[in-house]
């Protein structure tokens, strides 16, 4: 369904949903981080609370998202 609606036009012209979140995107080390221990310790990384784990998997959603449309993810914002 979302596949659908993504694709679908409206009154003022398509939506360009992942223009919009490539660029919003901004680098967080605290989700780099989280990225690191998910990858080092992943016992510890499974005992964080549910949504920590969903805000990673958004967080690096956006990101691949971000390096699709040419922004550089490896900095921060200057």
């Amino acid at each position: 369904m979302s596949e659908i609606l993504s694709r679908t036009g409206f009154l003022d012209g398509p939506r360009k949903k992942d223009q919009i979140r490539a660029e919003a995107f901004q680098r967080d080390e605290r989700m780099e981080e989280l990225a690191a221990l998910r990858e080092s310790r992943p016992e510890v990384f499974e005992t964080l609370g549910t949504s920590i784990r969903m805000s990673l998997g958004y967080y690096e959603n956006d990101k691949k998202i971000a390096a699709q449309h040419g922004r550089d993810v490896t900095k921060g914002a200057n």
